[in-house]
């Protein structure tokens, strides 16, 4: 098999360098030892030789990049939008609306999730896990399925675990799979230390209950978001361990049973979205992936931190038609082909 190294070997060999030293050792002869006409019909085979070693040079260099381009350049890049959820809000209860519950701006209704999710699967969109995320697109462990080529993948996110989201947004996925026969995947990015807090004048979060039935029905995908939700950037380095290792192992032990591959807390989303080098460094011992709000699209033959993975904040005044306008610039899933070999 004709490889790199054989015919980087074969251009110099042709190259007017390395004919060089020849031309110097008949140089020094001159006349002394070879007749002057001889020398005359070298020299011309000697000037003639080294502008036909250029262009085999050149021509060599032109079709070994050709090559080489075709047998290394990477597929384009995929392009994966991550939306970044908090608080589901219900506009027919009363419940969640004033003056019974305070708005805020990282509120999204009911209404309008359904209405985007609704023409996601209707499209056919791939729902990604943090896992899949992980295996097929960041680790590159395995190949993506053949099942979701042709599809866009997009990864719906949700932090800090408030009860709205299992109160109104289970029936949203329940109706989905009633009406297509699709599974729609929630990430939940959770800090246990708020599971089950109902104090009756702050938001209510989810509890370690509502997080088991949502991962029976495979509609949630658990992972940390820190265990009290403090900024990772302003704790010591032992506090820090301590935040991320109780966060991991409140949530494990919440899903203990089923939770078999341990899978559940692998991944996190930054309280605040803070981070820094420093919080990197630790990471690796607890997670294998990190999210932000950076409110790009996640590129995936770009990304060089995988403790950095970009996602899009959604918040009361994103209209479900921009959601789905930014959805639908992701990217379709193609098979590789393998690469061209010269």
């Amino acid at each position: 098999m004709i490889n790199q190294k054989w015919i980087e070997n074969l251009i110099w060999v042709l190259s007017t360098k390395a004919t060089q030293p020849l031309f110097s050792i008949i140089d020094k002869l001159k006349l002394t030892i070879i007749p002057l006409r001889w020398y005359k019909d070298f020299f011309l085979i000697k000037f003639l030789g080294q502008w036909v070693g250029k262009l085999v040079y050149l021509s060599l260099i032109f079709i070994v990049t050709l090559g080489l381009t075709a047998a290394t350049v990477k597929s384009p890049s995929v392009k994966i939008p991550i939306f970044g959820f908090h608080d589901i809000i219900d506009l027919q209860n009363k419940a969640d609306l004033p003056p019974y519950r305070r708005l805020s701006d990282i509120d999204y209704t009911k209404q309008d999730l359904e209405k985007f999710i609704d023409y996601l699967v209707q499209k056919n969109y791939w729902f990604l896990s943090s896992q899949d995320l992980f295996i097929y697109f960041i680790n590159k462990s395995q190949p993506i399925p053949t099942e979701h080529i042709g599809q866009k993948p997009v990864m719906l996110t949700f932090d800090d675990g408030y009860k709205g989201v299992h109160k109104n947004g289970i029936p949203i996925l329940e109706r989905m799979e009633k009406k297509y026969a699709e599974k729609v995947k929630f990430v939940l990015f959770v800090n246990p230390k708020s599971l089950g807090f109902d104090n009756g004048k702050d938001l209510p979060h989810l509890s370690c209950q509502d997080l088991r039935e949502g991962y029976q029905k495979d509609f949630y995908d658990i992972q940390s978001h820190g265990f009290t939700h403090k900024k990772l950037t302003k704790l010591s380095s032992k506090e820090l361990d301590v935040e991320l290792y109780l966060a991991k192992l409140a949530l494990r032990k919440c899903t203990n049973d089923l939770d078999r591959n341990k899978i559940v807390a692998a991944h996190i989303a930054y309280p605040f979205g803070a981070i820094n080098t420093r919080v990197e460094r630790k990471l690796p011992k607890y997670h294998l992936t990190g999210f932000v709000y950076d409110d790009n699209f996640l590129r995936v033959n770009y990304l060089k931190n995988q403790f950095r993975i970009s996602r899009i904040t959604v918040g009361s005044h994103t209209s479900p038609y921009k959601l789905i306008r930014l959805a639908s610039r992701a990217s379709t899933l193609k098979k590789i082909s393998k690469s061209k070999k010269i």
